[in-house]
């Protein structure tokens, strides 16, 4: 029997409880990924990449907006169904890595993705589309290159 995991952050219980009754094996197999990847999801010790988190939506049948960032989509905030501006997300996470990078921090996935988490709750409820959130995604990215710098 498999041991109880243990998340160490919001995602992992929420992915966690959309998982539901699904055995952990089963749901690693139908997402075609390895059964300890998706234990580290489950953990939290790192974070799906935006197009394994469009697959763990449709599978579970939970929303990416409730996945990520803890709560329902507006209806009708993204044009693929899923409550999700992938382009969005995938920006927001590359712009991390890159900050993270020139910065020279390791920065932990479970932080990685509370600030990933943020930046999009905060862009997709500020800014009505695409310019605008391209242009808060760069004043925002600054803010966390400085809360970064001063934790290095």
């Amino acid at each position: 029997m498999a041991r109880k995991l243990k998340p160490r952050t919001p995602f992992a219980e929420r992915l966690i409880a959309a998982r539901g009754a699904m055995a952990r094996k089963e749901m690693a197999a139908r997402l075609e990924a390895p059964l300890t990847t998706v234990a580290g999801w489950e953990r939290g010790v790192s974070f799906p990449p935006p197009e394994m988190l469009v697959r763990i939506s449709t599978l579970l049948g939970a929303s990416l907006d409730w996945l990520i960032a803890g709560r329902e989509a507006p209806s009708g905030s993204a044009p693929n169904g899923t409550g999700l501006d992938e382009g969005l997300l995938s920006r927001i996470c590359e712009g991390i890595a890159l900050l993270a990078s020139e910065e020279g921090v390791q920065l932990p996935p479970g932080e990685q993705a509370r600030i990933a988490s943020r930046l999009y709750s905060d862009l997709v409820h500020t800014f009505e589309g695409g310019e605008e959130r391209r242009i808060g995604l760069m004043a925002l990215l600054r803010q966390v290159r400085r809360e970064v710098g001063h934790a290095g």
